[in-house]
Parts: C-alpha cells; structure tokens; sequence
C-alpha cells in the first residue's frame, strides 16, 4: 500500500496512527507530499484530483481520497480491526465532533497563514467558539474514552488526534484548561507507541 501524507496532518495523522494500531504499518509506503504545492506530484493528482492528503492506494490499486474513507476501507478489509463500541451510534457522534475539532483546527491555522492584512479575526473567533463549544461536549462525555492502554476505536483514535493538533497548532486555546476531565486520558494516549511513532518534527 502507498499513503500519501505529511508529518503534521491531523487527518493524515490519525490514519498513519490506526494503520500502526493494526499492525500494518510496514506494509505501507508513506510518500511525504505537500498537497498545497504549486505542482502536487502527478501520482498523487492520479490518485485524488482535489489534491489533499492522506490519500491511500491500496495494494489492488484501488485510491481512497479521505481519511474517514481510508478507516473505513481499513475496518471493512482488515482482520486486526480497531475495537467497536457498543454504543455504536454515540461513538459515532463522538468521533464526529471530534472530527469537527480537526477541521475548525485546520480551518484557522490556513486563516492565520492569510496575509495580515486581509487576515478575518472574526472567522478565527468562530472556529475558535466551534472547537470549545465541541470540547465542553468531549469533556462531559469523557467516561466514554475508557482505558488509554487499551487500542482506540474510531471514535477515541479521532479525539485524541484532535487534541494533539490542538496542542500542536493552537496552543493559545488552552484545551486543558478547558477540558481537564480530557487531561490524564489524553496524556496516557499520547504515550501510546502508534503517537511516539507519527509525532510531528514541530512537537518533538
């Protein structure tokens, strides 16, 4: 298999993190690849026309453009799979918001690459309410994370990039002061050998 990716992706993140989870880690070629670069390397166009990453193509030739795809695809095919909750259908909520994090969390780091002077506090501030609002709902939700020794399911997988991207990008938000019900669960994850493995140069 080929992942396209980079070392400070959050989605490509959480991918490289549940393809260690499964084992699968060496039977996958990571490409590191600057998907915002005035020429995207041809393969990778070949394999997504919208240029983003992770894309993941599969030992059948078959290219995945999405992270949630490229989990899915993993959770369907492989017979090492990430657990599954009980609760299928507020694990999936859960890593919903969780992914919501991400995605306010990417949102404003591209903001803040703006020049200056055309740079929308006002769109900053309302990623900024997103990804607290959300957080308020992880943190009253926290007994649902379980054991951090424990391989994540989906859900906690996504929660725990989303926190670790927060850590990595937007420091400023303060997550932990936010959120401290998050603390000891995310820190016993972040230790987990699948994050030590796909930690971001910046965060070292």
């Amino acid at each position: 298999m080929k992942l396209f990716c980079n070392a400070t992706s959050p989605f490509a993140r959480k991918v490289r993190v549940a393809m260690h989870e499964m084992g699968l880690s060496d039977r996958v070629e990571e490409v590191l690849t600057d998907p915002f670069a005035a020429s995207p390397p041809p393969e990778l166009l070949a394999a997504n026309p919208l240029s983003r990453i992770p894309t993941l193509i599969t030992d059948e030739g078959l290219a995945l453009p999405d992270s949630k795809l490229i989990l899915e695809w993993l959770q369907a095919t492989q017979s090492n799979r990430l657990p599954v909750e009980s609760a299928r259908w507020a694990a999936a909520r859960r890593a919903t918001i969780a992914e919501g994090v991400i995605e306010a969390a990417v949102a404003s780091v591209l903001e803040k690459r703006r020049p200056e002077s055309i740079i929308m506090p006002a769109a900053l501030d309302r990623q900024a309410d997103a990804i607290e609002r959300a957080l308020d709902m992880l943190a009253l939700e926290s007994n649902a994370l379980g054991d951090p020794a424990a391989v994540p399911s989906v859900a906690n997988l996504t929660t725990g990039i989303a926190l670790a991207y927060l850590d990595l990008r937007l420091p400023y938000l303060n997550w932990r002061q936010r959120a401290p019900s998050l603390i000891e669960w995310f820190d016993a994850f972040a230790a987990r050998p699948s994050m030590l493995a796909t930690e971001p140069p910046a965060a070292k």
